[in-house]
């Protein structure tokens, strides 16, 4: 169980402190997050990729029969953004972000602060023989609303890579739209309680993140 689903499940799994010994729930997640429309651009020979990673969610919760039936999550925003971008051994060594905007057509145009994806990212070896990676955590959360008309978003940045001892600078876009990918999976919940906060606290927990992509 992760940390956001035990965030998310705590009054659910308070709620079935009082059922029955052989309470169990089925946990189905749906993830809305954003997917580019179009080839991953490129700057000095690395290929970019953005990933927004929902840091909200929505619960609800089915009960029959004194036993838990389901429990439904929707993760959504707020987001964090992670740009990520693919190189070769050998050949790219970092890369940094001088300008971000985010632009949702017809609702907003929105420069990004630089402090909120200072620093750089350096290239380290991916799965695939001879792919390598780098990816940069944005630091502030962005506020998309999908629950009305913001199905498509599009970013524009300025990056510096740093090929083979040079240094290329160029403007990557990303257009991306809404998608959803869903999840299921089913839980014996006193043994999960038992397990998950024998020992910790939810406050306590971080934010976890997803592992990285392995491709553009």
């Amino acid at each position: 169980m992760t940390p956001l689903m035990k965030k998310v499940l705590r009054p659910v799994l308070a709620l079935v402190l009082a059922l029955l010994p052989s309470s169990c729930i089925y946990l189905r997640t749906t993830a809305q997050t954003y997917q580019a429309t179009q080839t991953a651009p490129e700057v000095g020979g690395a290929r970019f990729r953005a990933e927004f990673i929902p840091r909200g969610s929505e619960s609800s919760v089915a009960v029959s029969a004194m036993i838990v039936g389901g429990a439904a999550v929707t993760e959504n925003g707020p987001y964090q953004l992670r740009l990520h971008a693919f190189g070769r051994t050998g050949e790219q060594l970092w890369f940094r972000v001088t300008r971000f905007v985010l632009t949702v057509p017809g609702r907003l145009n929105a420069p990004m602060e630089p402090r909120a994806f200072e620093g750089r990212a350096d290239f380290t070896p991916a799965q695939a023989a001879g792919v390598t990676r780098a990816s940069l955590l944005f630091g502030t959360r962005i506020h998309i609303n999908t629950d009305h008309k913001d199905k498509e978003v599009h970013i524009e940045a300025d990056v510096e890579v740093m090929q083979q001892g040079r240094l290329r600078r160029g403007t990557i876009r990303i257009p991306m739209k809404l998608a959803q990918t869903a999840r299921g999976e089913s839980f014996f919940v006193p043994s999960e309680i038992v397990r998950s906060f024998r020992s910790e606290k939810l406050e306590d927990l971080p934010p976890a993140l997803p592992a990285p992509p392995e491709s553009p």
